[in-house]
């Protein structure tokens, strides 16, 4: 299910940084300890939800893609 290159043999530190609020997309990168770019997670959705959760390698190639769960209220006005 895993790709190889995201096994590692021992442990690996890695560095999470938020990006920039002034992008679309808002989310975090990843490095590794020798600073290259592992994953990015992207959320996609209106400001004030942020439905969507997008992790990609460092090519941008999608690997998951996480939805929040949409709950649907029905009220009924009983008299």
């Amino acid at each position: 299910v895993v790709e190889d290159g995201f096994i590692y043999e021992e442990e690996t530190h890695f560095t999470v940084l938020k990006t920039s609020l002034f992008f679309a997309g808002d989310g975090f990168t990843v490095y590794d300890c020798k600073g290259q770019l592992v994953f990015r997670v992207d959320t996609y959705g209106p400001d004030s939800d942020k439905s969507e959760f997008v992790l990609m390698d460092a090519s941008g190639k999608c690997l998951l893609t996480v939805r929040r769960k949409v709950r649907l209220y029905f009220f009924t006005n009983k008299i």
